[in-house]
């Protein structure tokens, strides 16, 4: 081949190499956000744990032998992301001593807004918050039940708006006996729940019709005693200890099914299948299921995160 001719093919490689480097190039950031959802929505759970896309939140006030609450919602009017912590801390040089020799931790309450670069704190508060791995979000509320206190054995019910950022109680339902009993919060049809701990291992479930009104709890279920085949096995006496086998001493009513039954964790250990209907339990194992876990159940979103933080 001559030196013509190889210069002649030389310079077509090059103008087809210019040709595709001209072409547009299709990828997600280049598709409208309804299609991207559209088809984002289709990708089972396993492709969607791929896509890994996640934002580190700023730093916030340390203080020392501190317990942290974590809250976070979505407020409908105000149409803001925002993160809460609630921080309890002791040290040697505050704190104060109730007459009855009761310590009360400090407090610390830290608001994040999401696409704010900075923490705020809104000030302290006087309740001392149990904390369940799982979200109770109504309304534009976060809630949680306050931890039993040795002069005050009634836990109340507290919510923090998300909108005016007030911590507020929360009326309970008026029966006999709920008041002497432990309980803990959930979500059910978009309305607040509470399940009681009764007697001899059963569970009452109430919900509260319209929010904020006492008269419209309603005792909705009775959940009898049951003892899956999970809680019969040994344990290691080092998982027994841990901070899982110390929060996962009752039974969580986790959520309610589309299909009416009822999804419920015994002692961080078991899932169990709770058909109200037939009043029958069905034990849940899973292939490589671990001894001890907590179960945490949450409403997916396809928000995309580099449009609600930005830092």
């Amino acid at each position: 081949m001559d030196s013509d001719s190889e210069l002649q093919m030389r310079r077509r490689r090059r103008r087809r190499s210019n040709q595709r480097e001209d072409q547009p190039v299709l990828g997600m950031e280049n598709l409208p956000y309804e299609i991207v959802v559209d088809i984002i929505s289709r990708l089972p759970f396993s492709s969607l744990v791929q896509f890994r896309d996640y934002r580190e939140l700023p730093k916030s006030i340390q203080f020392p032998n501190q317990e942290v609450i974590y809250g976070f919602g979505f407020h409908p009017v105000t149409k803001e992301y925002k993160v809460v912590k609630i921080v309890y801390y002791r040290n040697a040089h505050r704190g104060s001593w109730h007459r009855f020799r009761v310590y009360r931790p400090q407090s610390e309450v830290q608001v994040l807004t999401l696409g704010s670069s900075n923490w705020r704190s809104i000030g302290k508060t006087s309740h001392y918050l149990h904390h369940w791995p799982a979200q109770v979000l109504v309304n534009g509320r976060l809630h949680w039940v306050t931890w039993r206190r040795r002069y005050h054995p009634g836990r109340k019910l507290i919510s923090f708006d998300l909108g005016d950022e007030q911590f507020r109680e929360v009326p309970k339902p008026e029966a006999d006996g709920l008041n002497r009993w432990d309980y803990h919060l959930l979500v059910v049809r978009s309305c607040l729940a509470a399940v009681f701990y009764c007697s001899f291992g059963k569970l009452e479930m109430w919900v509260m019709k319209e929010y904020g009104v006492k008269e419209a709890w309603v005792k909705e279920l009775n959940i009898a005693s049951h003892v899956p085949k999970a809680l019969k096995q040994d344990v290691d006496r080092s998982w027994k200890i841990s901070k899982i086998a110390i929060r996962g001493r009752y039974v969580r009513v986790l959520c309610v099914l589309g299909s009416g039954q009822i999804l419920l964790e015994y002692k961080s250990r078991a899932l169990v299948l709770y058909d109200p209907n037939g009043g029958n339990f069905q034990d849940l194992v899973f292939q490589g299921m671990p001894k001890w876990f907590q179960t945490v159940v949450h409403l997916g979103r396809l928000n995309q995160i580099h449009t609600l933080v930005n830092m």
